[in-house]
């Protein structure tokens, strides 16, 4: 069987949760099936090249709007590549669009993870595009069953949806730098509690940073993006006890996240479908305080279970949350070492790869 995943980006050298997903179901999927990957290039030029063993064409764009590549050559592509296949991961209105005007000889799987949230305006015009290739999809893969129950947008698809979750290597979080981690927490000035991703609109930082001050405890902001700037000025003038740690290594962010106490989450949008950090902390015995916002965040997060979740934009409840698992070290212990079970047993990227290959089987044998 030949399979296409199609994206706009790919893992590596794109450091993103999506892009990461479909590096490792490639990475997978290819023990089973010829799986190759179309992305596009953030040049003008097109090449092919490979990626962590997974053959990529990477094909040639003028340019980004509103993040969509621009390609012309595009729809090229998806009509020339020939493949039984076709997995293109949603939103992704390049992909979309290029599908429409090529109308590849194949099956059609749709891998839905988000829906399109802060661009209003221009879903006037792409809503009835990405409309009409949903209508399209022989099946729609979301990543929870609430998000499917909430999306208006699946719902006016019609299309029959099969549940799948992201999923991670867990064991590539369970070895931390010990003497590393003890200078984390000298540094930090003892217990500290973790934000580590993008800081992007939608991860809510806005009010992790509120709630700083009275959190018992230094909050530690790692990463970076379009809201850092903001953010660190509101922390300067909040007068809050916060570290914006930047961009870390992956062993950084392993031996950071084994030195904190908890994780949080303080996510305020339906663009946050699930949360692949939420899995990571997890996979290192780390309980989660993250939102409730209707998506597989709170599948990701299960409440009272493996951490705790509140209302979205809320400071004061962000914090109460997060006070409440620091001064329970025991309860801390219980939801940490269920959630790093749980991650084993429900959300390992090889069982999503395999899950994910036989749905690809059935619509293949048809």
């Amino acid at each position: 069987m030949k399979i296409l995943h199609v994206y706009k980006d790919f893992y590596p050298p794109v450091h993103g949760g999506m892009e990461r997903q479909i590096g490792l179901m490639c990475r997978f999927q290819r023990q089973w099936a010829d799986v190759q990957a179309l992305m596009c290039s953030r040049s003008p030029w097109t090449r092919v090249i490979e990626r962590d063993g997974t053959r990529v064409t990477e094909v040639g764009e003028w340019g980004r709007f509103q993040s969509a590549p621009i390609s012309p050559l595009f729809p090229i592509y998806m009509r020339t590549m020939k493949t039984d296949i076709m997995v293109v991961h949603v939103p992704n209105p390049t992909a979309e669009m290029g599908f429409l005007l090529a109308r590849p000889r194949c099956r059609l799987v749709v891998r839905y993870h988000s829906d399109v949230v802060r661009q209003a305006a221009a879903m006037k015009v792409y809503g009835p595009i990405q409309m009409n290739f949903l209508r399209k999809a022989d099946i729609i893969l979301p990543t929870s069953q609430r998000y499917v129950d909430t999306s208006a947008t699946l719902q006016a698809a019609g299309k029959p949806c099969r549940v799948l979750p992201c999923g991670i290597l867990p064991e590539e979080f369970e070895h931390p730098e010990t003497e590393r981690v003890a200078e984390l927490r000298a540094k930090y000035g003892g217990a500290y509690v973790l934000f580590a991703g993008r800081h992007r609109y939608y991860k809510g930082l806005e009010y992790l940073v509120r709630a700083a001050k009275a959190i018992r405890a230094r909050v530690v902001i790692a990463g970076d993006g379009p809201e850092r700037p903001r953010c660190e000025a509101l922390a300067v003038e909040l007068g809050a006890p916060i570290v914006f740690a930047g961009t870390l290594s992956h062993q950084d962010l392993v031996n950071h996240l084994h030195g904190c106490e908890l994780l949080v989450f303080p996510s305020v949008e339906r663009s946050e479908a699930f949360g692949m950090s939420i899995l990571e902390a997890h996979a290192c015995g780390k309980p989660v305080v993250a939102t409730t916002l209707g998506t597989g965040v709170e599948y990701a997060n299960l409440d009272q279970k493996t951490g705790l979740n509140v209302p979205p934009r809320n400071a004061d409840a962000l914090a109460e949350a997060v006070n409440v698992l620091l001064y329970n070290a025991g309860l801390r212990r219980r939801m940490g070492e269920f959630a790093r079970q749980r991650v084993y047993a429900e959300f390992h990227a090889e069982r999503i790869a395999r899950e994910e290959f036989s749905l690809y089987e059935e619509l293949f044998g048809r």
